[in-house]
């Protein structure tokens, strides 16, 4: 089935195309927006998630990530229904839409995630788990529900480039989820209990939500089965990918906790949380670029290639320096942030590193391919990557643990992960095809990854150095790049202007 955006017949009246200029800037002051909002909540994220390994220890934080990045998140993986991309394809370009799916598709969700908790439940009494982590799943399976409902909110705000009440909302929702696992590990409560702010964060969150897309999106609840029938055929590739991406992550802690215990979970959670910051631009990423490469298609081919050109270009020169700061100093970053008895995971953090730069090509070009119609390319490629990966976990997560001792499991599971990330990456790029690309691009790239092998050379080489070597390795990082013109200083200078006036009124272009 093909996922070609629908005829213009579907609609009443299309929508004019914007200016391209005024379209590319109002996408810039949203990002701002976005990402002004992104870095109070992840500062705040970042703040629980490095404390939490500390405060319970790799056994008790290993059972806390297994329920959540785990088992829950494999599950409920089910009740997204690949709403989130369908929306910011379709109702960036048809905005009635959205009152057409909304109430079907939520009834669906509900349906689904009673179905759900009843099946996780009866699997963690047939395993005889214990019974805190059993309410403790069951916390954080109520959440995934909430989770997924307001992904389709924040998707429809999203498209229609309404963001400034979503942005306040992300903020005081992450302050309660961040306070409410703050006082519980002041408390000392049980383990259940982190899951109490978890769940309430997202129940506020959702109220706001809904309330903001009935007033700057005209969200209507009704159920109409034609639209939620629409909808779902549309989403069904998105859903299946999304189906597909959980084995590369969430199945991987949910594989590792069942095949090896809870321990190793543990360990490959902490690097983990370690190398995710590298994707703090991730969804500032995948809001914008969604709704913006979606309207690029629509206008001309042209037009698509030299935003994905840019784009690439882009990401790369942001997430390469920091995967390889986080892959360079991974004993000094485990050690500073969660002690000696977490060291076992800097083995685990050099393999995880490398995956967030393959990540963020793999969003654009994903991307690219879903604003083409082609994301049933993209939904292979995950199942390629689902079945590779699940097979890599199953065949060395034991065998590792034996040859190698502790963190051998973590070990392989991070491995699995990264070669199928690159599997991944190498089909996509070869999906989007050679226009994606321009000497330009290829030449910083090249620079930027020879550069990376001289700065890893001279950090191997000044080994007695110890953690001071991270400074001159960034310090010769950083006069490389300008100097080769891997990073021009004046684009840089351009984007800041470009930020300043964020503010200011966008002018359309003249004819």
């Amino acid at each position: 089935m093909s996922t070609q955006t629908p005829d213009s017949s579907a609609a009443a009246s299309p929508p004019a195309p914007q200016p391209a200029g005024l379209d590319v800037a109002t996408s810039m002051r949203n990002a701002v927006k976005l990402g002004g909002s992104l870095m109070v909540t992840y500062g705040i994220a970042l703040a629980v998630r490095l404390l939490l390994p500390r405060v319970l220890g790799p056994e008790a934080f290993g059972q806390f990530n297994w329920a959540s990045e785990g088992f829950t998140a494999v599950f409920f993986v089910l009740a997204g229904l690949g709403l989130e991309v369908y929306i910011r394809k379709e109702v960036a370009l048809r905005p009635q839409h959205a009152s057409e799916f909304f109430g079907g598709t939520l009834l669906l969700q509900v349906l689904m995630a009673v179905v759900l908790l009843g099946v996780m439940q009866g699997l963690m009494h047939l395993e005889g788990k214990p019974e805190p982590l059993r309410l403790l799943v069951l916390l954080l399976g109520l959440y995934q529900l909430f989770f997924r409902c307001n992904g389709t909110l924040a998707a429809v705000l999203h498209a229609r480039e309404r963001v400034d009440g979503l942005s306040v909302a992300n903020i005081a929702t992450k302050c309660v989820w961040g306070g409410g696992q703050l006082l519980v590990l002041a408390l000392k409560l049980p383990l259940p209990w982190l899951g109490v702010p978890i769940l309430a964060s997202e129940v506020v969150r959702a109220a706001v939500l809904f309330r903001l897309s009935r007033r700057h999106a005209g969200l209507e609840f009704r159920l109409d089965t034609k639209g939620t029938r629409e909808a779902l055929t549309g989403a069904l590739p998105f859903f299946l990918n999304e189906a597909a991406l959980a084995a590369n992550g969430p199945m991987g802690i949910f594989l590792l906790g069942f095949l090896t215990n809870t321990t190793e979970v543990g360990w490959y959670g902490a690097g983990w949380n370690l190398a995710g910051m590298t994707l703090m631009a991730a969804p500032v990423l995948t809001w914008v670029l969604m709704p913006l490469l979606a309207r690029a298609a629509a206008h001309s081919k042209e037009e698509l290639f030299r935003l994905t050109r840019r784009t690439l270009e882009a990401v790369c020169a942001f997430s390469i320096p920091l995967t390889l700061a986080m892959a360079l100093g991974a004993d000094t970053w485990i050690h500073l942030v969660y002690g000696e008895r977490f060291a076992p995971a800097a083995a685990v953090l050099r393999l995880q590193a490398p995956i967030l730069a393959l990540t963020y090509v793999a969003m654009v070009c994903a991307a690219v391919l879903t604003a083409q119609g082609k994301g049933w390319w993209v939904t292979r490629t995950s199942v390629v990557s689902m079945v590779l990966n699940s097979a890599i976990n199953l065949t060395l997560t034991r065998p590792f643990l034996a040859w190698f001792g502790p963190v051998g499991g973590a070990c392989a599971s991070a491995l699995g992960l990264f070669i199928c990330e690159v599997v991944a990456v190498a089909l996509l790029v070869w999906a989007v095809g050679r226009p994606a690309f321009d000497r330009q691009s290829l030449t910083r790239l090249a620079k930027t990854l020879i550069i990376c092998a001289v700065v890893t050379g001279v950090h191997l080489a000044l080994v007695d150095l110890g953690p001071l070597r991270l400074v001159v390795g960034a310090s010769l990082y950083i006069v490389l790049v300008f100097v080769t013109g891997a990073v021009r200083l004046d684009e840089l200078q351009g984007l800041l202007r470009v930020v300043r006036r964020r503010g200011a009124p966008v002018q359309a272009p003249s004819a």
